[in-house]
């Protein structure tokens, strides 16, 4: 453990700098024209025609035959390429989304989503209209086939060889722990050496020769190691002043603002219009006058409020830092969902109307009577990863469409990165079971980590089962959510993943029907 913040605090002095650019190209065919693509398509229309046509999934349809769902995405790095692959294979169903909500990458795919052919109406009151009609992955796939993920990786050019260094090579830890340990090995060494050397050298002479030149190494070396000490307290300092990341996240605040002016989103409103523009057309299946009025569109990114100690829903709860929501910027929610800590700085809102009668009453919704001057935040993972209770209706009698889940099982993966960090001679995989006693450090802290991260959103499926029923789970067992430097074909690779896994879930695992009893099950256990 010793190296670790030794490793952060050390990526941290750097000044900002740009390396090199992957200068490979790849394109929109390379993901969708792969042969287990388009085998998986050829299942789903063998089963279910062309389009899906005969695929039920819910009894919300428009006018053009899609059928409408809510969609959460689960964050996970860049393992958000998967949930492309995944909602690629429901846009190709006709299967088309409501309400969007996702976490740090599931927020980036959920931003996305949300914007997408969204067009500027100056001739009326909104001044966004989206459009949820269209298919959105593949122009989220030109993003990705155009965005050099090492860039993401913001900070010094010799913090981010590093960084890759120690995502991508299983030794590089132990060099580390190597190294430091000869370091403390030298410091009690040479001091002993001296002490050893000045009384031999009474009986031998020669030995003096020796002894001063121990004496003078030690002074050296120790004139060093202060040194050393001395610049690391400046650099827990100077952590403290980067935000307590390695990385600005400057790079894709950018990027991520680009992309939402391409679609004509500027300000939060913008964002909130393109979300919530009615589909023409919208009816419930086999009713054709009766057009839900009700079932109106949003999106939701979630964050973690570490000053107040609060998940935030953004943009929902713009309230709570502004008095006009377009003093704010809808590029930094989506920045604010993905500041995974340490690796990125944290996103700050400062200059808060704290003091604003109608702020304070916002905030003491939340229980807080002394609202913060200064908001900071951290990813949304830390408190919720997987958001599927943001649709929870209890008054909803029958459901009249699902919410989808995507889900990222990585876990594996994620164990071999608390390993690595703690450098344990023990794998957390031999940690497995209830043998809690035997546990590894490792073993310890994963569990810790993920009781926190999961407990919240856990705890809903618990008290209502019947949501798992529309959770789809991509397997990415051996692929490192932080490895930013991921190849072209990784990025294949895991959208073949995501492919797959919604290939099954449609083909075997989701039955409208039986989601729809599970609905009213529960509706009716909740009655008095």
């Amino acid at each position: 453990m010793l190296y670790y913040p030794i490793f952060i605090l050390f990526l941290v002095t750097a000044k900002k700098d740009q390396m090199p650019a992957n200068t490979s190209t790849i394109s929109i065919e390379d993901f969708t024209q792969q042969p287990e693509v388009l085998a998986c398509l050829q299942q789903l229309e063998a089963k279910y025609g062309k389009g899906g046509k005969n695929l039920i999934v819910s009894d919300v349809i428009d006018d053009e035959g899609h059928q409408y769902v809510n969609l959460v995405q689960k964050g996970g790095g860049v393992l958000g390429i998967a949930l492309v692959g995944y909602t690629y294979i429901l846009e190709q169903m006709n299967i088309r989304f409501i309400r969007l909500a996702g976490t740090s990458a599931g927020a980036i795919n959920t931003a996305l989503m949300t914007v997408g052919g969204a067009t500027p109406t100056p001739e009326s009151d909104r001044k966004v209209t989206g459009n949820k009609k269209i298919e959105k992955s593949k122009s989220i796939l030109k993003a990705i086939c155009d965005l050099n993920f090492f860039n993401l990786v913001d900070g010094h050019p010799v913090a981010r060889s590093i960084i890759k260094l120690f995502i991508t090579s299983a030794d590089f830890s132990k060099q580390v722990t190597r190294w430091i340990n000869r370091i403390l090995f030298l410091l009690v060494l040479l001091p002993l050496l001296d002490f050893v050397s000045l009384g031999l050298q009474y009986r031998w002479h020669w030995v003096s020769y020796f002894a001063e030149a121990f004496f003078i190494l030690t002074c050296f070396y120790v004139a060093l190691f202060i040194v050393l000490v001395a610049y690391s307290a400046y650099l827990v300092n100077r952590l403290k002043t980067a935000g307590f990341g390695i990385n600005p996240g400057d790079y894709f605040y950018d990027w991520i603002k680009e992309r939402l002016k391409e679609n004509h989103v500027v300000t939060v409103s913008d964002l909130m219009d393109a979300a919530s523009t009615p589909v023409p057309g919208l009816r419930l299946r086999g009713q054709p006058d009766n057009q839900p009025t009700d079932l109106n569109g949003d999106v939701t990114f979630i964050t973690s409020e570490i000053v107040s100690e609060n998940k935030i829903e953004f943009p929902k709860m713009w309230y709570l830092f502004r008095k006009n929501r377009d003093d704010l910027q809808p590029a930094g929610f989506v920045r604010a969902s993905m500041s995974i800590p340490i690796f990125f700085e944290s996103y700050f809102i400062n200059d808060i109307p704290c003091t604003d009668d109608a702020v304070k009453a916002e905030w003491l919704k939340l229980d807080e009577d002394d609202p913060p001057s200064t908001a900071r935040f951290v990813d949304g993972g830390v408190l919720s990863n997987f958001p599927l209770n943001l649709f929870f209706n209890p008054n909803v009698a029958t459901p009249r469409l699902p919410t989808f889940g995507i889900d990222l099982d990585d876990e594996k993966d994620a164990k071999e990165v608390f390993d690595k960090v703690n450098n344990e001679s023990q794998t957390l995989d031999e940690d497995e079971g209830k043998g809690a006693a035997t546990w590894s450090f490792g073993g310890y802290l994963y569990r810790i980590f993920n009781t926190v991260r999961f407990y919240y959103d856990k705890d809903f499926l618990i008290k209502n089962n019947f949501f798992k029923k529309g959770i789809g789970v991509i397997p990415l067992k051996g692929y490192n959510w932080l490895n930013f430097f991921v190849t072209n074909k990784e990025k294949q690779q895991m959208f073949v993943l995501g492919v797959k896994a919604a290939t099954k879930f449609l083909l075997e695992d989701f039955d409208w029907n039986d989601y729809k009893q599970g609905g009213v099950t529960l509706r009716q256990n909740l009655k008095p």
